[in-house]
């Protein structure tokens, strides 16, 4: 990775960050006095944000396609629905079950994302052949 990358990257991180930070700083200041955050939508966001930080990193080379940004964001939904429909009858969730559930989530949707890859470009190389 060239240099001006990395600092990119780097860059883009540290803001990341800094808007994180930022939002739970504000979050402190503005909740009431004495309310506590409801952890089982914390652990929910953050379980979201671990599995799919990693997809997106890990399918670096696809982020110039859109066909990579509508399975992703299809994926995103659908994890979500999951995740809610789970969450609301049950009401808590273990934290060992996100573990679980991620080690799976990643398994499941890098394949996906990796057969939609495959497919897009077997029908770009065909079209360019022009094959029958």
């Amino acid at each position: 990775m060239s240099f001006l990358k990395r600092t990119r990257d780097l860059v883009i991180e540290t803001l990341v960050a800094v808007v994180l930070v930022t939002a739970f700083v504000a979050y402190l200041f503005m909740a009431p006095k004495g309310s506590r955050p409801n952890w089982d939508w914390v652990a929910f966001a953050v379980n979201t944000m671990v599995v799919f930080g990693f997809l997106i990193s890990w399918f670096r080379h696809a982020w110039k396609t859109a066909q990579y940004w509508v399975v992703l964001g299809m994926l995103l939904l659908c994890h979500s629905a999951a995740c809610v429909f789970a969450l609301l009858p049950v009401g808590h969730l273990p934290l060992i079950f996100y573990v679980v559930m991620n080690s799976a989530e990643l398994a499941l949707f890098s394949r996906i994302l990796w057969n939609s890859r495959a497919t897009a470009t077997n029908i770009q190389a065909c079209s360019v052949r022009r094959c029958p």
